[in-house]
């Protein structure tokens, strides 16, 4: 006998573990993922949602079935971030009733824009490519790369789908965000539009001809960087709208300021209004007078005795009663 061990049952073990390691591998349907005989998000993929994006657990029905139609539509993840939906304060409607408070969008990142662009050509028998990116300087001259510290004033992006061309400027001043810095006293750009700007703007530029280039999949749906600006202006706006509350409640709006001629000190944000309100000025109580003296005692007053001493009457001597 030997003590080597047969070569049947290694082949046998050597089997289970493939077998193991292809049962390993097979990939196993999420309980989140979309299926196709749904037509709406069901209750573990709204809770999904609601943990990736919190705004989402208020959204209205309506707002729910678009983006669940887009999502289907582009083909896009929404539980891998690839696409998503952000509520956004609808000032207008402070104004006007009929005005949603909220208005939502559909966002994506620039990957996302172009996997639904060439989904969408190569379903049609086209391809997708870029005519060469051309950046602007403020006195509008053309460059090829740009080197300059400065801001580009625009960029050109060229998408080529079959035989049509879709042009698309971006211009600084229309996609840029700006906010305001407190302790500069004055509004800066973004800071990644401080650091990357021809790249930022580029990808704004890229968006648009793409969503011309397949305007099937993609209207109604904008990259991240084409709402840096929307967000930098409600951000503005929110901050103006709460100064003005600040100085309404305080009275300091404007024409207040000649009539009262008087300045509040400024109120903390989130203060209530009634609180806001100044306190009104205590006014000064004049000392209480006192009541006049009697005649009686007025004479006691004037005289060395104190008025108790004046008020009693001297006792009779035994003299004095004789004499009486």
């Amino acid at each position: 006998m030997t003590d080597e061990p047969s070569a049947e049952p290694a082949a046998v073990e050597g089997t289970v573990v493939e077998k193991n390691q292809a049962a390993s591998t097979a990939v196993r349907p999420s309980a989140i993922v979309l299926r196709a005989d749904q037509d709406e998000f069901d209750h573990k993929q709204l809770s999904t949602l609601a943990l990736i994006s919190p705004g989402l657990a208020g959204a209205p029905r309506g707002h729910l079935a678009m983006f669940f139609h887009y999502c289907v539509r582009t083909g896009l993840d929404p539980f891998a971030r690839q696409i998503y939906m952000i509520g956004r304060t609808n000032w207008k409607a402070a104004d006007n009733p009929d005005e949603p408070e909220k208005t939502w969008t559909i966002q994506t990142g620039i990957d996302g824009f172009r996997t639904v662009a060439h989904r969408a050509a190569a379903k049609a028998g086209e391809s997708i490519s870029y005519e060469d990116t051309v950046y602007y300087d403020s006195e509008g001259n053309a460059h090829d790369v740009w080197l300059s510290k400065a801001y580009p004033s625009a960029v050109k992006v060229t998408v080529l789908r079959g035989t049509s061309r879709f042009p698309m400027i971006a211009r600084w001043d229309e996609f840029a965000p700006t906010y305001y810095d407190r302790k500069q006293g004055t509004y800066v750009v973004a800071k990644m539009w401080q650091q990357m700007p021809a790249h930022m703007l580029r990808k704004c530029a890229e968006a648009g001809s793409l969503r011309m280039a397949a305007p099937q999949d993609l209207s109604g749906v904008y990259v991240d960087e084409e709402m840096e600006r929307a967000d930098a202006e409600a951000v503005v706006r929110e901050a103006e709208e709460v100064t003005r509350r600040l100085r309404a409640a305080a009275g300091l709006e404007a024409g207040d300021d000649a009539a009262d001629g008087a300045k509040s000190e400024p109120v903390a944000e989130g203060q209530d209004a009634d609180a806001a309100k100044p306190e009104p000025k205590k006014r000064t109580r004049a000392a209480k007078k006192t009541p006049a003296p009697a005649p009686q005692e007025a004479s006691a007053a004037e005289s060395d005795e104190t008025p108790a001493a004046a008020k009693r009457k001297p006792r009779k001597t035994a003299a004095s009663r004789a004499a009486s």
